[in-house]
């Protein structure tokens, strides 16, 4: 396996351990259509994790959910009988106040299960460690990642910077996260796009999101081949207008929501871009810089997997249904 800029540091923090990999439960995996990427950097069966502009690889059957949450919410998780790992993002929380703010440094597995979280770092680049955790700081992002010390060591050894653009294809920045009204700059109508062979699927903040001042990649998959081509076969299907809106619902400020994700097409066309929006009150669609199609469960859904999901909904119940399905059925 190739070492990181910080594999290094990793004989000083944490101590050989005998111990076996532990089971990693059963997960959401990853979503069908969103293969994990393979490279000789990774353990077989692996997948990256993109935040800003770090890159962290971890076991393919790790699902996904709130980093905020399962960190400092442990004691609501605990009583929930956390058994399965997650990669984390910052996120929202409940608000309840666990006894003494945090648990012991060594109890952590058992309290917050295995978890990779990724938060915005507050102190200068570094490693620390204590009990079952170890945070690793490089370029503006906190790398958290608590598990067992052989599996953790593995998880650490891969956290890498990324350049430009990470394993699945997107940048690190975009300026679409402080100019949010931003289009394609090189417009492709995508009912002319042909011979698609991936589509990058990144998600980055908009200005009314904190994070925005430090407007890195949130998080990023990838669609290849056949799966590629039908996702785009199904944009094309979508009918022209955009919406569902919902301007009544929120400030005109926040009309656009608190992130997006940006489609980088590559087809016979060369590379091009989609600006999916779905975050606010108003401007929602598929925009190829031409034409603005609407929203449709099956257009969205490819986009906004795995990684990628959607946790916080502004909108009526018809948006619900294409951003949430599973909870629009109950």
């Amino acid at each position: 396996m190739q070492r990181s800029a910080v594999a290094a540091l990793i004989p000083l923090v944490l101590a050989i351990s005998a111990c076996a990999r532990p089971s990693l439960g059963s997960p959401e995996t990853a979503p069908s259509g969103s293969p994990a990427v393979q490279e000789d950097s990774l353990p077989p069966g692996w997948r990256w994790e993109s935040y800003g502009g770090v890159e962290v690889g971890v076991p393919g059957n790790w699902g996904w959910g709130g980093g905020t949450q399962r960190l400092t919410q442990w004691c609501v998780d605990a009583r929930n009988r956390i058994t399965e790992p997650i990669v984390g993002r910052p996120s929202g929380s409940t608000l309840v106040l666990c006894p003494a703010g945090n648990p012991d440094p060594g109890t952590l597995i058992a309290n917050t299960g295995s978890v990779v979280a990724f938060e915005l770092a507050t102190e200068p680049p570094g490693l620390s460690q204590q009990g079952d955790q170890t945070a690793v700081r490089i370029d503006g992002v906190e790398v958290i990642v608590n598990a067992p010390v052989e599996l953790r060591r593995q998880i650490v050894e891969t956290i890498r910077p990324v350049t430009d653009v990470d394993s699945y294809g997107c940048p690190t920045t975009h300026p679409i996260s402080t100019k949010a009204q931003h289009r394609p700059a090189r417009p492709v109508e995508v009912t002319a796009l042909t011979d698609v062979s991936t589509v990058s699927a990144c998600k980055f903040p908009l200005g009314e999101d904190p994070s925005v001042t430090h407007p890195g990649l949130i998080s990023s998959l990838r669609l290849d081949g056949s799966a590629a081509e039908q996702a785009i076969r199904e944009i094309a299907k979508a009918p022209p207008g955009g919406g569902p809106d919902n301007p009544d619902q929120c400030l005109p400020s926040y009309t656009y929501g608190e992130d997006v994700i940006v489609l980088f097409v590559r087809s016979a066309a060369g590379r091009s871009e989609v600006v999916l929006r779905y975050s606010g009150c108003g401007h929602n669609g598929f925009d190829d810089g031409i034409a603005v199609r609407s929203l449709t469960p099956k257009a969205v859904a490819p986009f906004i997997a795995g990684p990628n999901k959607v946790n916080v909904l502004t909108g009526g119940p018809d948006k619900e249904a294409i951003l949430w399905p599973s909870a629009a059925s109950k």
